[in-house]
Order: C-alpha cells, then structure tokens, then sequence
C-alpha cells in the first residue's frame, strides 16, 4: 500500500497529473509518451471514479476498472499500488475538483452577489453536475482506509477554511475568534450532511431546490457567533 503524505497541499507524487509536457520526441496519434501517460491515468481515474459509485467500492475489483478504462492491468499497476490507492486517487481527484468549483464560485461573485450563495451554489452544483463523484465523495469514500480517512479530514479542514474566509469578508472579528475554526466546520457539516442525505435518499437531483434553505441556515449560523 503506498504511504501518502500528508502535507498542507499534498498531491503525492505516484498521483500527481505531470505539471509540464515535452515538446518533442516520438508520438503516437499526436501524442507524446508523457502525454498518453496523463491520458491513460485520467482514464483509470475516471473509470475508478465511475465504477466506485455505480457498484460501491468493496464489490469494485481492479478488473472492473481496467475493463471500464479500457487499458490493462499492467497499466493499473504502473499507478496505484491496489484498489484502496485506486480510490485514494478518485476521491482526491474529486475532492480537489469539488474545492476548485467552490473557489471558482467564489472569485466570480461580484459585489451585489451573496457569497454565502455563490459558495453553497457552486458546492451543490458541482454534486449535480457530477453524480458518479458525488457518490464517491459523500457516500464510497468513507471509513475506506485510514489514509482515505485523512484525506477526507484534510479536504474537510480546507472547505471550512474557505467558509471562514468567506465569514471574514462580513465579519472578519468574528471569523478571527477562538470559535471560528470550529464553527466553520459546523457550517461545512450543515452542506455535507444534508447533501448526504439527499444522496443516500436516492434525490441528490433535488439539491439545488435546497440551496435558498441551506443558505439562510449558514447566514443565521455564522451571525450568530460574533467576535468574544
């Protein structure tokens, strides 16, 4: 089983996408060796992804996934040790692709726009978009290994950071107090719960007809806790 480090932005190195392309060199339908490295661990991700949520993880086998991917197992090999890396590296990638949205969200709200909305809104639009993810974020992913647990903890603590940035921009005594940490953790439990549930209900659909409802929640949730 690979050991995954946890650092502040840990990507570890057997899972990280290659951050720079060569230029020349032989390739192989106008790709070159990196470039169909990236593509084929994408695919096994994806199909990893797919197969987590559609047939749970312990009823997933590493055939499944290759077969879905349409690679080999060679191929599955050469990036992830066995199926628990194998979901280790769907969950990050949806994770960070959740964390993304949110930020993305986020930076084009404009003035008039009401962030706690903008953040709930991507959040949940990103769930919709993306069912298969969804599943594998809120449902497949947990109590997997003690390494995916850390994984969910981490994006966990990075989620509520981005709520107490958010808090800061209203409220920024508030969001420095001694409760704030927690409190932003709380209000991310209030997404994730509720998406969960809707999840686990088969209705993960209906979610954006909750986002008014969820949004007046952590409004009322983080201006009730001022600075003190």
């Amino acid at each position: 089983m690979v050991a995954h480090a946890l650092t502040p932005d840990p990507v570890p190195r057997r899972l990280a996408e290659p951050v720079a392309l060569p230029t020349s060199g032989r390739r192989y339908r106008g790709l070159s060796a990196e470039e169909r490295r990236a593509d084929q661990r994408r695919r096994l991700v994806r199909a990893a992804i797919e197969e987590f949520a559609a047939r749970g993880y312990h009823h997933t086998s590493v055939e499944d996934i290759v077969r879905s991917a349409r690679t080999s197992r060679t191929a599955f090999y050469a990036f992830f040790d066995n199926r628990e890396d194998a979901m280790y590296g769907a969950l990050q990638t949806c994770l960070r692709s959740l964390l993304d949205s949110m930020r993305n969200g986020l930076d084009h709200a404009t003035a008039d726009d009401n962030l706690t909305e903008a953040g709930v809104r991507a959040y949940v639009d990103y769930l919709v978009a993306d069912p298969a993810a969804a599943r594998v974020i809120l449902l497949e992913g947990v109590g997997t290994s003690p390494e995916v647990n850390a994984l969910r903890s981490r994006i966990r603590r990075e989620l509520a950071d981005l709520i107490r940035d958010l808090w800061a921009r209203s409220d920024a005594e508030a969001a420095c107090s001694p409760q704030a940490a927690a409190i932003s953790v709380g209000v991310f439990g209030i997404l994730f719960e509720s998406m969960v549930h809707l999840a686990e209900t088969n209705r993960l659909d209906e979610a954006p007809a909750h986002v008014p409802a969820l949004v007046t929640a952590i409004d009322r949730v983080l201006a009730s806790h001022p600075a003190g």
